[in-house]
């Protein structure tokens, strides 16, 4: 690389708005494939592992109810749905606060400490006699692990273009899944334990995880950089890449990295920000339903109580694979609503099933959950990645992924309350029934996205020379500006 493209490259980080024009500059694929290569190796599956951690120690609480937890702590049903809720009365007001501190606190240092707080919370719940204890220790891994996900989203962000996002957010997102079935095996391994130096095998679970959490607290805290400017797993000519690949692809993303109210202000009064929360609400209510619920959905059919831990496996493993699969076809098309849909259509199409047939048909119901998993994750996952795509400026981008995983976040209010109670034949109507009509209503809002920023991109297209201008002389910037075109 030569000294004018060096000094171009170092001078473009400290100004706001890039002086050259970006079509001239050139990277080398195969160098750009190789530095692409050592971030999802480096920073993508250390982020990816830690936020498995963060769905492990949240979930692991479906495991331990049906694996002795109420009986032992003398909790009834009704107790449970109001543990699951504490998590979230931490979690959704210190989701935004904490997507907005990144920068300022560096995620070197804020993330390590969230990770170690809930681990340490989750570790000593294998300890806890009462539920008034339990509940303390919700209310901690909720506060903890409130601005871990938008930390995580925001970092990757700074690394990936957008065209690169979703298939990074897919192995990010797929922790998710991957929870609910490594969950699955851990609880079917260590339920195993049960008695081993007096302990219960519901209380092995939180204490090995969230050991096993504290570790990967540790690893994170040796390797995560604040941008790629000071990641360790980048030399010299590596880094020189990423600053013209900011130049050439963050003409739009990097803007006002200095923090600006206005920039908070302006995501507020953005329409795609709350249509985008909206469906994230609503996914969120599918999500958690499945991710908490499942152990006890199967269990409902007829299953065994370690069979089940059992068959809940392949169902996520399943999804994520799907999932990883349509995120890398999204991006090579530069499409997300028109996967988005028709994977609402199919999640109505399975809760459809587990609402209609016969408890008896107990395979079929069992199947239809094969089909609602991975719908949930490919509507939500890249539901993500467009909110993501299309909000440019650092802190519109940070207010926009705070405020919907905030709003998203609230469905945890909502779920543990929706599960609570069976039918005389075992079936869970209210949580299958609210779960068909959220799905059908996520359809429509996802058209609705789709059809606005559509418009958008058609208004700017159709725009003159004079009216482009125009546009930029009133200060309009970002996502803003006549030339930014929506991924959709």
């Amino acid at each position: 690389m030569s000294d004018i493209e060096k000094h171009i490259a170092t001078e473009a980080i400290s100004v706001e708005k890039p002086q050259i024009d970006d079509a001239d500059i050139y990277i080398d694929p195969q160098r750009e494939r190789k530095l692409l290569w050592k971030c999802d190796l480096c920073l993508t599956s250390l982020l990816t592992l830690s936020f498995l951690s963060a769905y492990l120690d949240r979930s692991n609480i479906g495991n331990a109810a049906i694996a002795g937890m109420l009986p032992d702590l003398k909790m009834d049903k009704q107790q449970l749905a109001n543990a699951i809720l504490f998590f979230y009365v931490t979690y959704v007001p210190f989701e935004l606060p904490g997507s907005l501190l990144v920068k300022k606190i560096r995620p070197s240092r804020l993330l390590p400490l969230f990770m170690l707080g809930w681990s340490v919370s989750c570790l000593c719940v294998g300890f806890m006699k009462t539920v008034p204890q339990f509940y303390v220790s919700r209310l901690l891994i909720g506060f903890f692990e409130a601005g871990m996900y938008p930390a995580l989203a925001i970092t990757l962000t700074t690394f990936y273009t957008p065209a690169e996002q979703a298939r990074r957010f897919a192995y990010l997102y797929i922790s998710v899944g991957l929870s609910g079935g490594l969950g699955g095996l851990f609880a079917y391994a260590l339920l195993k334990l049960d008695g081993v130096h007096g302990i219960a095998g519901w209380r092995w679970l939180f204490i090995v995880e969230g050991a096993l959490s504290i570790g990967i607290a540790f690893l994170l805290w040796l390797g995560m950089p604040d941008s790629f400017e000071n990641a360790k797993f980048l030399n010299e000519d590596d880094k020189e890449i990423m600053r013209l690949r900011a130049i050439k692809h963050d003409r739009y993303m990097r803007l006002n990295e200095v923090f600006d109210k206005g920039e908070v202000i302006k995501a507020f009064r953005d329409k795609k920000l709350w249509l985008s929360a909206l469906i994230q609400f609503l996914g969120d209510i599918l999500s958690f339903g499945v991710s908490t619920f499942m152990p006890s959905l199967v269990k409902s059919f007829g299953f065994e109580s370690v069979l089940t831990q059992l068959l809940t496996v392949p169902i996520f493993f399943f999804a994520v694979a799907v999932f990883i699969t349509v995120s890398m076809y999204s991006d090579k098309i530069q499409q997300r609503a028109v996967i988005m849909v028709p994977s609402a259509l199919v999640v109505v199409i399975g809760y459809s099933i587990l609402l209609g047939v016969d408890m008896s048909n107990r395979g079929v119901l069992y199947f239809a959950c094969f089909i609602i998993v991975p719908g949930i994750y490919c509507m939500l996952g890249l539901n993500y990645v467009m909110m993501l795509n299309n909000h440019a400026g650092y802190y519109k981008r940070a207010t926009a992924i705070g405020f919907n995983m905030t709003i998203g976040n609230c469905a945890g209010l909502v779920i543990g309350q929706i599960f609570k109670n069976t039918t005389h034949d075992g079936r869970y109507a209210t949580g299958i029934t609210v779960s068909l009509s959220v799905a059908a209503l996520c359809t429509v809002l996802i058209t609705a996205l789709y059809l606005y920023l559509r418009k958008q991109n058609k208004t700017r297209e159709a725009l003159t020379a004079e009216e482009r201008q125009a546009w930029i002389d009133e200060g309009r910037i970002g996502d803003a500006h006549p030339d930014f075109r929506y991924i959709i």
